[in-house]
C-alpha cells in the first residue's frame, strides 16, 4: 500500500515529509531539482528531526500527500509529493474512466497473460496496451482504466464484474452485468468518453457484441442473495 506522509515546504529547498511507521519513522526529502532522498529513523528522532525543519523555515502543508517515486534512465531518482494516489496519476497519459481495487493474494501475471490475449484481438491499441498491462502490473491498489481506448475499461470491467468486483466509475451509474453479457449498456454508460461507434467496434473485436451475448449460453447465477448485493454495490459506485 501506498505510504501518506506528512508534508512540510520551503520555498527554497523543496520538500520534506515524514510517515510513521510503528516504531520507524520513513522521511522523504526532494530537493528543488526533484531529486528524492529516502531514510528510515526510529521514531524517537522524529521530534527533533522534525525542530530542526521547522527553524530552517519549513511550513505545513495543508493536507498529507502521497509520494511518488520516478526513476530516470540514467538512473536518478525523483520525487513528488501529491494528494492523487500514484496509481491514479496519469501524467498526461489520458483522464481515469474507472477503477477497481486490486484483491490481495490476486495472481496478477495470470490475470494479465488473459488480458493481454483479449487486447490482441482489437485493432489500433497494440502500442498504448503494452503501456496500459505495464501500469497495472506497477499498482500497488488500484488497477485503472483510461480514456485512451474503450478496450481498457471493458476488459478490466468485464473481469471485475465476473469476480465480483466494485467497478468506481469517474462519473455515471455503472453497468451491473459484464460488457459481455449486456454491451447495449456498456456502449451507453461509456458513450461520455468514447464515440458508440469505437465501442461497438470494440465489443465485436473482443467477441462481445449484442450477438455474440445472443448466441452465447445462459449464465446461471448462485447464491442470489449474495450476488443482489454486490450487484447493488456496484451499480452505485461512482467517485
Amino acid at each position: 500500500m501506498n505510504l501518506v506522509f506528512d508534508v512540510y515546504q520551503h520555498s527554497d529547498k523543496g520538500a520534506w515529509g515524514f510517515c510513521p511507521r510503528g516504531s520507524e519513522v520513513m522521511i522523504a526529502e526532494i530537493k528543488l531539482d526533484g531529486t528524492l532522498k529516502l531514510e528510515t529513523i526510529n521514531a524517537i528522532k522524529l521530534g527533533g528531526a522534525l525542530t530542526a525543519k521547522v527553524r530552517m523555515g519549513y511550513s505545513r502543508a495543508a493536507r498529507c500527500k502521497y509520494l511518488h517515486r520516478n526513476v530516470t534512465p540514467d538512473g536518478k531518482v525523483l520525487g513528488e509529493f501529491s494528494e492523487v494516489h500514484p496509481d491514479l496519476d496519469f501524467a498526461g497519459d489520458g483522464e481515469l474512466v474507472l477503477m477497481v481495487t486490486r484483491s490481495i493474494g490476486l495472481d496478477v501475471d495470470a490475470l494479465l497473460q488473459e488480458w493481454e490475449v483479449l487486447l490482441q484481438g482489437v485493432d489500433g491499441v497494440r502500442n498504448t496496451a503494452d503501456v496500459w498491462i505495464a501500469r497495472q502490473r506497477r499498482a500497488v491498489q488500484y488497477f485503472t482504466a483510461p480514456d485512451t481506448h474503450p478496450a481498457f475499461a471493458l476488459v478490466l470491467s468485464n473481469w471485475a464484474v465476473e469476480n465480483k468486483q466494485v467497478v468506481i466509475a469517474q462519473s455515471g451509474q455503472v453497468p451491473a452485468v459484464t460488457p459481455k453479457n449486456d454491451p447495449m449498456a456498456w456502449k451507453q454508460f461509456l458513450s461520455k468518453w468514447f464515440a458508440e461507434a469505437t465501442t461497438q467496434r470494440t465489443l465485436e473485436q473482443l467477441r462481445w457484441s449484442l450477438r455474440d451475448a445472443m448466441l452465447a449460453a445462459p449464465v446461471i447465477h448462485n447464491n442470489t442473495d449474495d450476488a443482489d448485493g454486490w450487484i447493488a454495490d456496484a451499480s452505485q459506485a461512482a467517485f
